[in-house]
């Protein structure tokens, strides 16, 4: 009998395992949001501020 290079379904890599359960996060974390609106307020604010 050969050998089976690609492992059965039911036998699950827990490397994988681990990014499938990150994988239900979203891309782009709320406090990166919050962060970038505040420093574009904070480059409003000067604008207005030099004219």
């Amino acid at each position: 009998m050969t050998e089976n290079p690609i492992p059965p379904r039911d036998e699950e890599d827990p490397r994988e395992r681990d990014l499938a359960r990150r994988s239900g996060t979203p891309a782009v974390g709320v406090w990166l949001i919050l962060f970038g609106l505040l420093l574009l307020g904070l480059v409003v604010y000067g604008l207005s501020a030099v004219l």
